[in-house]
């Protein structure tokens, strides 16, 4: 019987986990920031490691610690290239971010319907955490004139950290855990109050995640498909950003986007 009860639990949590893995925006690219970038009301502000301000504005201007610089027509184009890259990738973040908490929300609240009941306070509380989240993220993305925003200020170096914070890491965490503990009282009143065929109960919990798993795979094959546009967009701002560093002297410090991933596109 603690075997029967062990595979359930760990059926259940494998039926949950995936469903809070697409949350998380796949970051392929592995795009690390060094550095600040700010981008608000059109214009885009780095801060570089060694304390330089660079700024390019809504029409493409350059500024480094607010000189304006001149460039010649192939230096232009890599700053306009950069820009819209950038400026491209913040919406396209925005919408990753939104439907991986659509469907984390829907897959997360129909396995623990089914097993814990509609009623139940876990249920509540991961309902809770997604509302809160979709607050965070228009917190962190629109400016209150409804325009997009972006600020890398207290994120993990990482572009994919953009949309989530730390505290909202260690909420799964901790519902995860809980979870467990809801789930073995489930176990226990199947066994009291129920038929007492643990094996068939796993058998129907696991065929329901499967259900769950169908329902879900093709937005998350969708999801998946848009991370990989993201990573192709950011790959082009790095690409644009080698060429600003070599081409213009003023930017000879810039480094704030770099793949570990492989890229897309040859330097």
């Amino acid at each position: 019987m603690k075997i029967v009860a062990a595979s359930l639990l760990m059926t259940t949590a494998l039926i949950a986990q995936p469903a809070l893995a697409h949350v998380e925006v796949d970051n392929h690219c592995n795009m690390e920031l060094h550095g600040e970038i700010t981008f608000n009301h059109g214009d885009l502000t780095i801060t570089t490691d060694s304390g330089e301000t660079v700024q390019i504005t809504p029409a493409h201007q350059l500024f480094v610690d607010s000189q304006a610089v001149s460039l010649n027509a192939e230096e232009q184009r890599w700053v306009s290239d950069y820009y819209t890259s950038i400026e491209t990738a913040i919406p396209m973040t925005v919408d990753i971010a939104r439907e991986g908490v659509k469907i984390a929300s829907y897959a997360v609240t129909e396995v623990f319907t089914e097993l814990l009941g509609a009623d139940n306070d876990l249920t509540e509380d991961f309902d809770q955490l997604f509302t809160d989240l979709s607050s965070q993220i228009d917190e962190r993305f629109y400016a209150a004139d409804g325009s997009y925003k972006f600020d890398s200020t207290g994120l993990d170096g990482d572009w994919a950290d953009a949309a989530w914070s730390q505290e909202f890491d260690d909420k799964v965490e901790s519902l995860i855990e809980r979870s467990m503990g809801h789930i073995l009282m489930a176990i226990g009143s199947e066994m009291l109050f129920g038929d007492g065929d643990m094996d068939a109960f796993a058998s129907r919990m696991e065929n329901f995640g499967t259900a769950i798993e169908e329902r879900v795979e093709g937005q998350a094959e969708a999801l998946e498909g848009k991370a990989d546009e993201l990573c192709t967009v950011l790959a082009k701002a790095d690409y644009a950003e080698t060429h600003m560093q070599k081409s213009i002297a003023a930017l000879s410090g810039l480094d704030l986007l770099e793949s570990k991933g492989k890229s897309p596109l040859k330097q």
